[in-house]
């Protein structure tokens, strides 16, 4: 039985024999090299190895046979250094003089030459070896290897060099390290010490990271990246722009590119030449040079915010681009909604009084202390500028308003010495109030749905068809709502109903429409959502009639549940898969419908993608290291972004959708609830806070005894020192809005 060919053969094309029984001719496929031989010089060939009458390779050592081509090129090389030894000793032995044989005629071990002596007679034997071999050979044969071999150890030296230091740049880039780093002894220690280990290294230098290497590593994440950029052609994307403004108040703005993969950063546009004013032509001008790179026929859409350029930068797109929709974000125009609810005069009062509670407590440290002493959650303070602050304050003071309460009757509020200025008294009795937490329970119940609508949008994997659904629920649940008068509620309604049709777009409707969990009776018969469909088809194929009427023809084949979309596993597994991948399985039956869908599904409906990156930002554009050029930053956003993509799948992850298994808009997080007893006596204070009058003197006893035992309630641990010099200033003004610096909490 003949024996399988060695795995080198698969480098080399067999061009035949010599004859029958000669050598075997090959060509080599990686550089061309024709010649003749077996396996050890096809490896030879392959190693760059010399001396056994083969060139060497000019093209790289294949990565799947480099271990085995290393293996055999140290075994040949030990070879010819165990020759050339035994070639060395030979001659020694020869030019001994015959005195000096004796100990070797009576049968003992010959003595060894002199160190020095072996080595001068193995340089003279290489000498004479070198002249005879043709120059092709390549190697001197030594005690110690061949200069071949040192080449060898030398260049795979330089090329694990080269990995470690894109190792270390990618470690500087995703744990955003500063690359002064290098220059620190520290630094220069732990690579002496990790030299130990093998070869002498100091580590790459800050100008290599900060320059070269950092452009080298932006070029292989580029190349690691065309992969996912080819499934824009079937899946579509969406680019995104956002902007914002650094710690040095320098423009910037972003452009990344969403698929339903994953979200890849583009590029960042610096925006902060004096005298640049941020125009609607200004914006368009990059949008389209992006869409122009990307390819329009992969481009479904463009999501910015509601800004007035950026509405100015819609028209031009969709004039300029038919086929392509300008989106507004929708969480950015469900913020916006929520912003318009807390407008309302009855709401703005309601929120007015929360604000005043949380900054009575948060501007004055000895008042913080006690109320820690009584609660483990703390006081959120949140920025204005974040989506649904007022949602967020609200809900969290129902959750520590026992904490509050207890706080306000304690023996450590009464010893505090600024509890009788009148700040300090309204909002104790604001605490003490049991209507204003019924008002401020009933606007987070009435909020909710909305709140839940912004946290489903702002979602990683939150895609434009869960939209349209959602905001009729939203508006379902508005008139289910009986914790509020229906005069209150039409309002809100009211207000709901006119940002959703301002911000919704055909797109919305499109993806309702063809979204395989969402097909009902009422749909079929919504005028709204039957011009949606024929105002964007006619943007997709405006001279195309044809292919309108087949996809015509195609929806309703879909709606009617006809040919494969009639499966009982594909009305099945529509709630578990996602849209894409349902219409992927079970959409052959209608191809041109389905290739719309998979475009249209798999869009993502907000920019968040853009919000999210801007903390990415932040982590490299810090107090010290704000001296970074806005294209040194870029560069490092770049890798930084797109390495973490990589590394969670990129082009192989699965299609990214929210769960809407788990997704209750109207439900309302369980609060804390309040033994009676203690409400009772929360009332009685209240009364007597606010109804001065004279009372008799067991009143008063009564009084008394209810402080005490509220006092004996709500004792707890002793809290932090208190400093007796910080009193406040009882006439400091309030402030209407909260810090501009945000406080995050775990549990939003």
């Amino acid at each position: 039985m003949p024996r399988a060919k060695q795995g080198c053969w698969q480098y080399v094309t067999s061009q035949g024999k010599f004859g029958t029984g000669g050598s075997e001719r090959w060509t080599c496929n990686l550089c061309g090299y024709k010649g003749t031989g077996g396996a050890d010089r096809i490896k030879a060939h392959l190693a760059r190895f010399g001396g056994i009458g083969v060139g060497p390779c000019s093209k790289p050592m294949p990565e799947k046979m480099k271990e085995e081509l290393l293996e055999w090129v140290a075994a040949r090389e030990m070879r010819r250094g165990v020759r050339a030894s035994t070639e060395t000793l030979s001659s020694a032995q020869s030019s001994i003089p015959p005195g000096h044989s004796s100990h070797a005629s009576q049968g003992e071990f010959p003595s060894a030459p002199l160190v020095e002596d072996l080595e001068t007679e193995e340089v003279a034997h290489a000498s004479r070896q070198q002249q005879k071999r043709p120059r092709e050979s390549q190697s001197i044969a030594t005690g110690r290897g061949s200069l071949h071999a040192s080449s060898i150890r030398a260049s795979l030296q330089k090329q694990g060099k080269q990995e470690a230091t894109q190792g270390i740049m990618r470690l500087f880039i995703k744990c955003g390290l500063s690359f002064n780093v290098v220059r620190t002894p520290a630094w220069k220690e732990a690579m002496k010490m990790v030299s130990r280990l093998g070869i002498e290294w100091e580590g790459p230098s800050y100008e290599e990271l900060r320059g070269s290497e950092l452009r080298r590593t932006k070029e292989i994440v580029q190349k690691q990246l065309e992969p996912m950029a080819d499934t824009w052609k079937k899946y579509g994307c969406t680019l995104m722009c956002d902007g914002w403004t650094d710690i040095r108040k320098r423009n910037v703005y972003n452009i990344l590119v969403h698929c339903c993969k994953g979200t890849m950063f583009l590029r960042a546009i610096d925006a902060s030449t004096p005298g640049l004013s941020i125009t609607g032509e200004y914006i368009f001008g990059h949008i389209r040079q992006a869409v122009l790179e990307i390819g329009v026929q992969n481009v479904v859409q463009v999501i910015t915010d509601n800004g007035s350029n950026c509405v100015s930068m819609g028209r031009m797109l969709e004039k300029e681009f038919p086929s392509i929709v300008w989106t507004p974000c929708a969480a950015h125009s469900i913020d916006l909604l929520i912003e318009d609810v807390g407008k309302v005069p009855w709401i703005h009062d309601i929120f007015s009084t929360c604000q005043r509670v949380v900054t009575l407590f948060t501007k004055r440290p000895k008042l913080l202390s006690i109320f820690r002493s009584y609660s483990d959650l703390e006081l959120l303070r949140p920025a204005k500028t974040r989506f649904a602050y007022m949602c967020i304050v609200m809900e969290r003071l129902l959750r520590v308003r026992q904490s509050l309460m207890q706080t306000v009757v304690s023996q450590e509020w009464l010893a505090w010495s600024g509890h009788t200025c009148s700040k300090a008294e309204s909002v104790r009795i604001t605490c003490l109030s049991d209507s204003f937490w019924r008002e401020v329970e009933a606007l987070v119940g009435v909020m909710q749905p909305l709140y839940s609508m912004l946290r489903i949008v702002d979602m990683e994997g939150s895609t434009i068809g869960l939209v349209y659904e959602y905001m009729d629920r939203v508006g379902e649940s508005l008139g289910r709502c009986t914790s509020i008068s229906s005069d209150r509620l039409d309002e809100i309604r009211s207000i709901w109903r006119d940002r959703w049709g301002w911000f919704h777009r055909p797109i919305h409707g499109m993806a309702h429409i063809l979204h395989p969990l969402w097909r009902t009776e009422r749909q079929m018969l919504d005028h709204e959502l039957d011009s949606a469909w024929t105002s964007y088809i006619c943007r997709l194929y405006p001279d195309d009639i044809d292919m309108r009427l087949t996809l015509e023809d195609q929806l309703l084949l879909f709606r009617n549940y006809g040919g494969s979309f009639g499966k009982d596993t594909a009305m099945l597994r529509s709630s578990q898969l996602s849209p894409v991948s349902w219409w992927e399985k079970y959409g052959l039956s209608a191809p041109e419908l389905r290739s719309v869908a998979i475009r249209v599904l798999s869009q993502d409906c907000s920019a968040s993608p853009c919000e999210r990156n801007w903390s990415t930002w932040a982590l490299f554009h810090t107090k010290k290291r704000n001296r970074l050029s806005t294209a040194q930053l870029e560069r490092l956003v770049y890798c930084h972004c797109n390495l973490r993509l990589l590394e969670s799948g990129g082009h192989t992850a699965d299609v990214r959708q929210v769960n809407i298994d788990h997704i209750d808009i109207e439900k309302v997080h369980e609060m804390p609830t309040i033994p009676s007893e203690e409400l009772d006596l929360y009332s009685m204070l209240y009364q007597e806070l606010t109804e001065p009058q004279h009372q008799t003197r067991s009143q008063r006893r009564t009084r008394s005894r209810a402080v005490a035992f509220a006092g004996a309630s709500t004792s707890s641990a002793p809290h932090g020192r208190e400093d007796e010099d910080e009193d406040e200033d009882e006439d400091e003004p309030d402030e209407d809005e909260f810090s501009s610096d945000t406080e995050s909490d775990s549990d939003d």
